[in-house]
């Protein structure tokens, strides 16, 4: 028998799940870690360098982890991959980015931060084979684009990490420095963040996707960001800054275009899941603006990713879009039945937390540090209470109805 025309596994939507949950904790554990570090900074003037790699390599980097490989289960209908190989790819990352962290922030050995990174490293490798082998093994292939999108974003992944290596190992440089940077913020990160949108969208307004994404300019999009993203960590590691800001104007134009693809916000949708899905949306305003500062930085002879606006990018452009997926797969992960199902939706719909997000974005833009600070706290208590009142297990009563696929409603 081939592997498409292999029976899907009687549990594997379980499996997968209980998968995301584990890894989800450890996410949330690095954001509110990263969170506290970011306040912390603000307030007293300190660098920035480890609330970012709190929030991006440990959090964020969790969090794509296990929702690309969620994602590939559901979409390809393949059996969830063994747990003990996901619990190594997990934990891989996870005491890779601490160790990281903690090691450059007490300046520990070099062969501290050097061990770390290299388990980092191989945490990115973990996962990208497991999202080849289970997509190989998955009778439904009309979801591949997406898989793509997240194996690109790994590659760039692994090439920030190894820069990130030689210089922990070597020296720092600004060129070095940067490309590590755009190799990270805007290919592991971006490209993940772009990857899904289109389909993921549909799934937060249950509804349809858009009848003009198709498989052909998906790919077609995967294909002018990766580039663009090669040419931007290309130019910079030579210290090529003008042709860099080709780079990351393209990126910025690619975002658009990603835009393009997503689902019409219809008033249907609007009602149903308001501020988890405008929450998308507005976290790619944010993230279109960064880029287009940033790439106007670059073209000035400036180093990307060095001022306020790499904040604005991941406090109000990645935070928030994370903030909305999390919204709804919090619910969609507790399950419990239909009463329950409702319950969580209607505790993630905060408008409080949409306001402050976005307040919080405009007064990191504007240099309102105090009311960043404050913005950004009544978010993440907003956000903790309501995580907090859904929580991170399954519920005791699980139903067929919340065991379904997250994307079910996702199909062109």
């Amino acid at each position: 028998m081939t592997p498409r025309a292999r029976p899907e596994a009687a549990d594997r939507v379980t499996r997968s799940h209980a998968q995301t949950r584990a890894t989800l904790r450890l996410a949330v554990a690095f954001i509110s870690a990263g969170a506290v570090a970011a306040g912390v900074a603000a307030v007293t003037g300190d660098d920035r360098w480890l609330a970012l790699h709190l929030f991006l390599a440990g959090g964020a980097v969790l969090a794509i982890s296990a929702v690309s490989l969620m994602l590939t289960v559901t979409w390809s209908a393949a059996p969830a991959p063994p747990d003990s190989r996901v619990s190594f790819q997990r934990w891989c990352i996870a005491v890779g980015a601490a160790g990281i962290a903690i090691g450059r922030s007490a300046e520990l050995p070099a062969a501290v931060v050097g061990f770390s990174a290299t388990l980092y490293i191989l945490g990115h490798v973990s996962l990208a084979v497991l999202l080849a082998v289970t997509i190989r093994k998955g009778p439904k292939r009309r979801f591949d684009t997406a898989v793509a999108s997240y194996l690109a974003a790994i590659g760039a992944g692994l090439v920030g990490s190894a820069l990130g290596l030689t210089m922990a190992l070597s020296h720092v440089s600004v060129p070095l420095r940067s490309a590590h940077a755009t190799a990270n913020v805007l290919g592991l990160v971006g490209l993940t963040i772009g990857g899904t949108l289109a389909y993921f969208a549909s799934t937060v307004g249950r509804s349809k996707m858009n009848r003009r994404a198709t498989d052909t300019r998906l790919r077609l999009t995967l294909a002018w960001q990766t580039a663009m993203v090669a040419l931007a960590v290309g130019t910079l590691a030579v210290d090529a800054s003008s042709t860099a800001a080709i780079g990351f104007a393209g990126y910025s134009l690619g975002i658009a275009v990603t835009l393009a693809w997503m689902p019409t916000l219809t008033r249907r949708q609007f009602d149903w899941a308001g501020p988890r899905l405008i929450a998308l949306w507005t976290g790619c305003a944010w993230w279109i603006a960064a880029t287009v500062v940033t790439a106007w930085q670059v073209g000035s002879g400036k180093p990307p990713f060095a001022d306020r606006w790499v904040v604005v990018l991941v406090v109000a452009g990645y935070g928030q879009i994370m903030w909305g997926s999390l919204a709804y797969l919090l619910p969609m992960l507790r399950g419990g039945g239909h009463e329950l199902l409702g319950d969580g939706f209607a505790t993630t719909r905060s408008w409080p937390g949409l306001l402050s997000a976005n307040t919080a974005g405009v007064a990191l833009a504007l240099s309102w540090n105090l009311v960043a600070v404050a913005a950004a706290g009544i978010w993440v208590i907003d956000g903790a209470v309501r995580a907090a009142r859904i929580g991170t297990s399954r519920a005791d009563r699980p139903s067929p109805a919340n065991t379904a696929s997250p994307a079910n409603t996702a199909s062109p």
